[in-house]
């Protein structure tokens, strides 16, 4: 299954912050998944919650922010059916 990502909750914490709350799948070994956020993403934390008796650490995720948008790159090192990620941007 290919890394997928759907936003579920937007929370304005005034007009310096949004944070963004949702859900991802995705598979170990596949290619590194994308997400393209509208602002600066301060902080963003991908967690995986399967009941398979394995442990992931959170997946590692890096950034790049160009022309108002910022690109979220998840490495997955599992596979994960059941994870939820939070994203926190300004504005």
């Amino acid at each position: 299954m290919a890394f997928s990502a759907t936003v579920q909750n937007i929370q304005y914490m005034g007009p310096g912050k949004t944070i963004l709350t949702g859900s991802w799948s995705g598979s170990a070994g596949d290619a590194a998944g994308l997400m393209t956020i509208s602002g600066v993403v301060t902080a963003s934390k991908f967690q995986k919650f399967d009941n398979d008796n394995t442990y992931q650490g959170d997946a590692r995720c890096s950034s790049s922010t160009a022309s108002g948008l910022t690109t979220l790159t998840v490495n997955n090192q599992d596979n994960v059916t059941t994870g939820y990620f939070t994203i926190e941007k300004l504005g």
